[in-house]
């Protein structure tokens, strides 16, 4: 019975350990089920070379789970944001609004030094699903790769694999 407790408290607190020296962060939230096999297409918050990597890294794997490419269409729309975090870039740690968009990402610094070149570095994408004829947002999430210096090429897969493993519990087949 001791040894039984022993191994239970053990595997408790490895897999505590290995959730704490995972370097990324999930954080999702669900607003409805999402059809298995929707039409879908991607926009992207910004035109850089990193949200380029990441679109064309969830388009495969979206169709690689069943989700058709249909650009112009009638379904969901994955809005697509990938940045590197607290690089002392000024828009990035007072807000990044680009007016063509309705979104706009503020980080605020309420420390006494107002220093707000102490962000963590890192890697950041962030993933809004809506329907296209509705405008209802079904689905939003964000993850973080806190590595230090994370490289967003390298990274970007592994976060993607997580944000699909994400979606998959919110997607219903169709009857």
């Amino acid at each position: 019975m001791r040894l039984a407790l022993g191994a239970a408290a053990a595997l408790m607190v490895t897999a505590a350990v290995a959730r704490a020296d995972d370097p990324m962060q999930l954080a999702v939230v669900s607003y409805g089920s999402i059809p298995a096999g929707s039409s879908f297409e991607t926009e992207l918050f910004q035109n850089t070379e990193i949200s380029n990597h990441v679109d064309s890294t969830l388009k495969a794997a979206l169709t690689a789970r069943g989700f058709r490419y249909a650009p112009g269409g009638q379904g969901l729309v994955f809005s697509i944001s990938a940045d590197p975090t607290g690089r002392n870039d000024p828009n990035r740690t007072l807000g990044a609004n680009d007016p063509n968009h309705a979104q706009v990402h503020i980080a605020f610094n309420t420390a006494p030094n107002q220093n707000t070149d102490t962000l963590a570095r890192g890697y950041r994408i962030s993933l809004s699903v809506y329907e296209r004829q509705s405008g209802h947002y079904v689905w939003r999430a964000e993850i973080n790769d806190l590595k230090p210096d994370a490289d967003p090429m390298d990274a970007t897969r592994p976060m993607v694999d997580k944000l699909m493993s994400a979606l998959e519990k919110s997607v219903k087949p169709v009857p």
